[in-house]
């Protein structure tokens, strides 16, 4: 089996950090395009509230602004150590549940393998996980490609 698509779901958190570090030692190894993705699972309200990014004038428009700028600086600090000379990138961002936006785009884009961190970010992710299953459990058992699932110490395991 050939790998040349690689996905990697973020939600910019060090579990996700060390998946997309892994995919993109995997990546350079193959020769494999990498597509990173964030499922904003809110709404733009909602991050801005939880990001400290409201202000009692801004408008919906203005908020969701906020929120994409938000999420590109994110993005670039995640993938600020990578050469992208060695490795093709592609990063975007879409709304929904998470766990059937990543497993719809890994059909989308045909990939090969999709590359994720064991657990999310928070304490609700945990009580979410422990009760009907978390967003990695929900990729491993409907991916349409092998899924590997990346411990948050694995690079400190030398």
């Amino acid at each position: 089996m050939s790998i040349k698509t690689i996905l990697v779901p973020t939600d910019f958190s060090e579990h996700a950090q060390s998946a997309l570090e892994t995919a993109c030692d995997l990546a350079a190894q193959l020769g494999a395009k990498l597509y990173v993705l964030h499922v904003q699972t809110g709404s733009a309200l909602r991050v801005a509230v939880r990001e400290d990014l409201l202000d009692s004038a801004s408008t919906d428009e203005e908020l969701g602004k906020a929120v994409e700028q938000l999420i590109e600086r994110r993005f670039s600090e995640a993938l600020c150590g990578v050469d992208r000379t060695q490795i093709a990138i592609e990063n975007l961002s879409r709304r929904g549940d998470a766990g059937a936006v990543i497993v719809g785009y890994a059909t989308e884009i045909g990939a090969h393998l999709v590359v994720v961190g064991r657990r999310g970010t928070g304490l609700i992710e945990d009580v979410r996980a422990a009760v009907i299953g978390s967003v990695t459990g929900s990729v491993i058992r409907k991916s349409p490609c092998p899924v590997l699932v990346v411990r948050r110490e694995h690079k400190n395991r030398g």
